[in-house]
């Protein structure tokens, strides 16, 4: 089933479209026009999920805190399937006095068509 995870998603650009969806049980977890650029909002999933966006490249998508982003040349409309974050290791524990390193850990881009938004 996987744990829970929350998902923090921000639109690069005003009027990226996001559909949000649980890979284990298909529920969507949010789908709506980011309207604000640079607002970022957040859901609960449990385990590995997909976004969905009419221009996926504008999205900003943070787990738990940690930054993650689309592989190279992932663009438009196209769908980001994130796997259960379970299987990333959490960053080391910096030393006294320093910060730790950023963890960015690639999505995996499906380069196929968007299902079609109702209307």
């Amino acid at each position: 089933m996987g744990r829970p995870h929350l998902v923090g998603v921000t639109a690069l650009q005003s009027g990226t479209s996001c559909l949000l969806r649980e890979t284990n049980s298909g529920e969507i977890r949010y789908n709506q026009v980011l309207g604000s650029r640079g607002r970022e909002i957040f859901v609960t999933v449990k385990g590995g999920f997909t976004i969905t966006s009419n221009a996926i490249e504008n999205l900003a998508v943070t787990i738990d805190g940690f930054p993650y982003k689309p592989e190279k040349d992932v663009y438009g409309r196209q769908m980001a399937t994130f796997e259960d974050v379970d299987s990333v290791p959490p960053p080391p524990t910096p030393p006294p006095g320093k910060s730790a390193p950023a963890k960015t850990v690639p999505a995996k881009a499906v380069p196929s068509k968007a299902p079609a938004s109702p209307r």
